[in-house]
């Protein structure tokens, strides 16, 4: 009996646990329930909140564009209205002009026929053209006068120029100096804007006008120079020519004496094509492997600065003085060759000073492992002259500011 009792009471309060889980679990599903309510609540409040604000921004829109349309059609209003007054008051001068002729042309008043009387407006109104065509004569009298003086002045200012500037133009002959195989036009340029130019073939006796160009074909002296807008002339200066008969070495490569032999030498920094980019990085073995390959060699030392040097042995290809505008020497990369046209040497090499150091075949006698390199570079300044070598670039490194040409 009294197990029985206690199983009564034990099935009693697992009855009831079970039923109390039940009612947890029933309300849990309720909170999520609720939960998941307010989510989609709050989700279709946005989504009103946003349709809201789209339409009033439509009707903002709306609202806008109709009071443009109110201001452009006001404006329009206004244009014609303004149009309307701007003819009535045109007819009204030309109505009060021809009135005012017509008294003019009379022999006085007394005699004049009866017309009709003129407005008040009328008179007003050809008073005030008069007026502003007085004023318009004055305007064009004061406007001549301010022109007077003004080329008054400008006179002067030449006059003062011409006093001031006691400075010669610089005169260059093109082409420069030099052995020619082929016949040339002379052109005289100068380093001012407003200038003239003259040559004269074999004296001073005889300049004409440089500007256009003279062909030439003879062997002997051309004097020329250049005379600048204010009057400033150069003095005379003199360009000795060879003309030779016949090129041995062929194209782009001319002849030069040598220590008692001749050398055919590229005109032009490999790949011997004017205004070709001049190569670079490029090793003194690969150089010298690149001439062999065209039936030549690198140029030595010896060879290099006689073609550089010229008949007359300058310090330059152009002359003994250092001239920053002749050659390629103060800028900040290699130009193609041949552009500097008066970097040229007698026997007719360009670019021999500046623009590239050049490989030689030749080492240096301190340190016969290390190839010689001569001309400078496009940044040497007065350090690119013919006799000007460098020792310390070793023959299998390449660099940016070496390239070389080739002898044969």
């Amino acid at each position: 009996m009294a197990n029985n009792e206690k199983n009564s009471t034990k099935n009693a309060q697992n009855a009831q646990g079970n039923q109390k889980k039940k009612n947890g679990k029933r309300n849990l599903v309720i909170l999520i329930l609720m939960f998941l309510l307010l989510i989609c609540l709050f989700v279709v409040q946005c989504q009103l909140n946003k349709v809201k604000q789209q339409a009033l921004e439509e009707q903002k829109l709306s609202e806008l564009a109709l009071r443009q349309q109110q201001i452009l059609d006001s404006l329009r209003a206004e244009q014609a209205k303004a149009d309307s007054l701007k003819a009535l008051e045109e007819a009204r001068i030309a109505d009060s002009l021809r009135i005012a002729d017509s008294i003019r042309t009379a022999d006085s008043l007394a005699n004049l026929p009866k017309v009709p009387a003129v407005n008040k407006d009328s008179i007003r109104a050809y008073r005030k053209f008069r007026r502003d065509s007085i004023a318009r004569v004055n305007d064009s009298l004061a406007r001549i006068e301010r022109d007077r003086q003004d080329s008054l002045n400008k006179a002067r200012f030449a006059d003062s120029l011409r006093n001031s500037d006691k400075v010669p133009p610089t005169a260059e002959i093109t082409p420069p100096a030099g052995r020619y195989y082929d016949p040339i036009k002379l052109k005289v340029k100068c380093d001012e804007i407003k200038c003239k130019t003259f040559v004269s073939i074999g004296d001073t006796l005889n300049p004409q006008d440089a500007s256009k160009g003279i062909e030439y074909n003879k062997t002997g002296s051309v004097f020329f120079y250049a005379t600048d807008s204010v009057g400033n002339r150069s003095a005379w200066e003199e360009a000795k020519y060879d003309m030779a008969s016949d090129n041995i070495c062929g194209k782009n490569a001319y002849p030069v004496p040598v220590g008692g032999k001749t050398v055919c030498v590229d005109a032009y920094e490999y790949p011997n094509q004017p205004d070709a980019t001049p190569k670079d990085m490029v090793s003194q073995e690969e150089a010298a492997r690149i001439c062999k390959n065209e039936g030549k060699h690198l140029c030595t030392i010896e060879e290099w600065q006689a073609a550089c040097r010229g008949k007359d042995g300058f310090k330059f290809s152009y002359g003994n003085g250092y001239k920053q505008s002749k050659c390629n020497t103060n800028t900040k990369a290699a130009k193609r060759s041949g552009r500097k046209t008066q970097c040229r040497s007698w026997y007719g090499m360009y670019d021999m000073n500046g623009n590239l150091w050049e490989w030689t075949a030749s080492t240096s006698k301190q340190h016969p492992d290390k190839f010689l390199v001569a001309g400078g570079a496009w940044n040497t300044n007065n350090e690119s002259s013919c006799s000007v070598s460098k020792f310390s670039f070793y023959p299998q490194n390449q660099y940016p500011s070496v390239g070389f040409r080739c002898c044969k």
